[in-house]
């Protein structure tokens, strides 16, 4: 009972916050301080549903999303396993210390001509830039979120019999997983924010919702670049939203 009406509450105060937002923007459109340039918000909502009707947005979201699900896939692999081998062992964890205090905080869109030598403008391009982005947060999370067990379960699982493994499986992640589920949120954050900027840059024809605004933007159709970028919002929303359900059904135990 609470909890639906948490849910509730939560999609009232949603709707209010967007409508309040719309509103805002729609009256701001009808004055002197607002640029000729910037289309009101019925102009744009009015072409998300031209796009949508027309189908002409479906190929721009069908090559984002593979980008960024298969970004995210890979950071939810590497920067997870990594992560609890590195927070789950002392000699891993002291290898890729001081590897991720240099690597971090490289601004990864740097390292784009790089890859765009190696692989050209092509796909494994994009999704490198996304995962190399993706990674750290989630591989910092998880080993954080492993090291900051206590150690009492630890103790009593060896004193009960339990080997590395087992305990590894019985213990450790299950102690670490909400840790690992906040970094896997800021990493999907990420593979959208990231997919975005690799679409944008070396990118003169193709698909690809960053494609899409790069072309609009040159044609000064800012109702288009507007447009599509509701459906990043959108669509990063979406699978936020899913995690977050993922989050309570795994860790239903820890949510209560």
């Amino acid at each position: 009972m609470q909890n639906s009406m948490q849910k509730t509450k939560f999609v009232i105060y949603s709707v209010l916050e967007l409508a309040l937002f719309l509103i805002a923007w729609e009256l701001l459109s009808f004055t002197v301080w607002f640029p000729d340039y910037l289309s009101s918000p019925t102009v744009v909502l009015s072409r998300v549903g031209e796009m949508f009707v027309s189908g002409e947005v479906f190929p721009h979201i069908s090559t984002s999303l593979y980008r960024t699900i298969v970004g995210f896939l890979l950071v939810v692999l590497l920067g997870t396993g990594l992560g609890i081998l590195a927070g789950y062992s002392k000699t891993i964890g002291n290898f890729f210390s001081p590897l991720i205090s240099f690597l971090n905080p490289i601004p990864k869109i740097a390292l784009l001509p790089v890859f765009l030598v190696w692989f050209g403008v092509t796909d494994t391009t994009r999704i490198l830039i996304i995962f190399t982005s993706a990674f750290f947060p989630c591989f910092i999370s998880t080993q954080d979120g492993v090291r900051d067990i206590n150690k009492l379960y630890l103790w009593s699982a060896k004193n009960m019999g339990a080997g590395s493994i087992r305990t590894l499986f019985k213990v450790v992640l299950p102690s670490a997983l909400p840790k690992i589920f906040d970094g896997w949120r800021v990493a999907l954050a990420l593979t959208f924010v990231m997919m975005f900027s690799s679409e944008m840059i070396g990118s003169s024809t193709g698909e690809g919702l960053g494609f899409m605004i790069l072309n609009a933007d040159s044609y000064g159709r800012t109702d288009i670049v507007l447009a599509a970028i509701i459906v990043i919002a959108a669509l990063g929303f979406v699978f936020d939203r899913l995690l977050i359900g993922l989050r309570k059904r795994v860790l239903w135990w820890h949510e209560r």
